[in-house]
């Protein structure tokens, strides 16, 4: 079967690193697999992740450009790969193609707070969300109706933590995202630190990542004095991520608006103990406070309140081993990759 997957840009967030995942996954069962990256955003530790077996095709698109150059050479691309099945991964693709070319297509739903995107999913007889809420999101705000596939992750290549957390270090807290704010919350987590700071409590944060925020993020730490508190550790390899993120000791994920949470599901692989915002997807991944601790969305203070006693209380370890079984078992990049392969088939007919 040819596959193409499509997406905008190439850099550091969840949709592109699922993609990376799932393209990866998808051509060792035998399909020929490409990927079109429209825009000249490309990350290159995400880049250079990709299975060499995989056809990438880098259009060179300035984000923004309205230079017809581009759909032109968007739709001569596609036309060459001539595609079984072409997999969208922004609903707004759709518009790139020319009008009197058809092709077997679907679309994923990734996230809840573009709305703007919301407008193209007329236009698709396949729709699939990453999760329950994200499906139950689109029914509600537009009526469309979609299949949950649940994003999926390389459980095998993440290192798993085998050391409790000792009371008497400083608590080793990570994020790991795109350095975006408005979206991802970092703010709410930097304000979480300070007050921790002010009521005698010993932690450090590392934040992996990079994006637009990146220079806010650093005038707030330096306005707060917790340059001390808080390490930027810039945007890293996915190899990096997973043999590292075994060294924290608690994954914390302040998220404003997510649909899934891949980074949740993650560190929960790594045996971390998490902490997130009650957001619908990361809610999910936990099982509502089954399989991790939650904290107000947005509310800094309680989320300090909840990494104090979390310090205070000490890590259930049978909590984190539960949570490691649940990822196991719902969210296998093997098992994201065969489920779409299987609803490819469905569409083909």
């Amino acid at each position: 079967m040819k596959i193409v997957h499509i997406v905008y840009g190439l850099e550091f967030g969840g949709i592109e690193t699922m993609l990376v995942n799932i393209v990866n996954e998808q051509v060792k069962t035998g399909n020929e697999i490409s990927v079109v990256i429209i825009n000249n955003t490309i990350n290159n530790n995400l880049y250079s992740a990709i299975d060499n077996r995989v056809k990438v095709y880098c259009l060179g698109r300035p984000v923004g450009s309205k230079n017809p150059y581009y759909i032109l050479k968007f739709n001569y691309r596609i036309n060459k790969i001539s595609p079984d099945i072409i997999h969208i991964h922004t609903p707004s693709i759709i518009r790139y193609f020319l009008p009197f070319v058809k092709y077997k297509m679907c679309v994923t739903k990734h996230d809840v707070h573009k709305e703007q995107e919301n407008r193209f999913l007329s236009k698709y007889s396949h729709i699939y969300s990453i999760s329950t809420s994200v499906k139950d999101y689109l029914l509600s705000a537009t009526g469309v109706k979609s299949k949950v596939i649940y994003n999926g992750i390389d459980i095998d290549g993440i290192l798993s933590k085998n050391r409790p957390y000792s009371p008497d270090k400083v608590l080793k807290l990570v994020q790991v995202g795109r350095l975006y704010h408005t979206v991802k919350g970092q703010d709410v987590l930097i304000e979480a630190v300070k007050i921790i700071k002010l009521k005698g409590g010993d932690v450090h944060l590392y934040l992996i990542g990079d994006g637009p925020s990146r220079e806010y993020i650093e005038n707030l730490i330096s306005k707060n004095d917790l340059n001390k508190n808080i390490t930027l550790l810039g945007a890293k390899s996915q190899q990096y991520i997973f043999e590292h993120l075994c060294e924290y000791d608690l994954f914390v994920q302040p998220s404003i608006n997510e649909g899934f949470g891949l980074t949740v599901a993650e560190a929960m692989a790594a045996k971390l103990p998490v902490l997130i915002s009650e957001n619908q997807g990361p809610l999910e991944i936990i099982d509502n406070g089954k399989y991790g601790f939650s904290f107000k969305n947005g509310d800094s203070n309680d989320c300090a309140n909840k990494i104090m006693e979390i310090i205070e209380r000490g890590f259930d370890e049978k909590m984190i081993e539960n949570g490691y079984a649940r990822v196991k078992e719902l969210f296998s990049i093997e098992q994201t990759a065969n489920s779409y392969i299987e609803e490819y088939k469905k569409i083909l007919g």
